[in-house]
């Protein structure tokens, strides 16, 4: 790149978190109800494998490791917005939304640890994100149970439980991640080139266009949250 993005204001930083985290929201919201509705396996894994992607898209275009908690907490925003509005308690979904939250809390410490390997291949970057995964998706375990324990969660409270969710709900939502976050990368470097010059030439253009995006992500999340998903 001709121009570090490090050397770009805040407001590139707030662009990148705002519309991917909005784009989290409504991915953790659609694609993740689709599932449950539907009865379909892997609803876990398949939205976790989703989120590495979109982190690390915005990863790719921004090159700081701190796009990558920024983008979590606004997918968790613009879901929990829908929470009020809609009249329903506070902590509803809060299961959902602390998943969203050590997912980017473990990438963005993985990445900060392991920054070389992160610049290397896709094999580097898929170790990466195995790790982290699968360190969320363990302490997900842990804490989901206390902070809102769930039927799903407390499913598990038997014998040979933990070894159960491990295998079934944390290796594969770490496998997809693994193979979801070099791909999301690779798509954050090809549209690198296109919005970095984009910004700098015509940013008249793209606040509008970008928060058009942001505002219908966020309208799509409170639609779906609304009708159950």
């Amino acid at each position: 790149m001709a121009v570090h993005n490090e050397s770009l204001s805040g407001k590139f930083y707030l662009l990148n978190i705002i519309l991917l985290g909005a784009l989290l929201g409504l991915v953790e919201a659609g694609l993740g109800g689709f599932i449950r509705k539907a009865g379909l396996p892997l609803r876990g894994p398949l939205v976790t494998g989703m989120g590495f992607a979109l982190m690390a898209l915005g990863l790719a275009v921004f090159k700081q490791a701190r796009v990558i908690p920024g983008i979590a907490v606004i997918g968790v925003l613009s879901k929990w917005l829908a929470v009020p509005l809609l009249g329903l308690p506070l902590f509803c979904q809060a299961n959902a939304h602390l998943a969203i939250l050590l997912n980017g809390a473990f990438l963005f410490a993985a990445v900060g640890m392991f920054k070389r390997r992160v610049a290397g291949g896709w094999r580097p970057k898929s170790a990466v994100a195995f790790g982290a995964a699968f360190g969320a998706g363990a302490s997900f375990f842990a804490l989901g149970r206390f902070v809102a324990p769930c039927r799903h969660l407390l499913s598990f409270h038997y014998a040979g439980g933990t070894a159960a969710y491990m295998l079934t709900r944390v290796v594969p939502a770490a496998l997809l991640a693994a193979l979801m976050f070099p791909l999301g990368y690779a798509l954050g470097r090809k549209l690198e080139t296109m919005i970095l010059p984009l910004w700098l030439q015509k940013k008249w253009f793209v606040f509008p266009v970008f928060s058009a995006f942001t505002l219908a992500c966020c309208g799509l999340t409170f639609w779906l949250t609304s009708a159950g998903f």
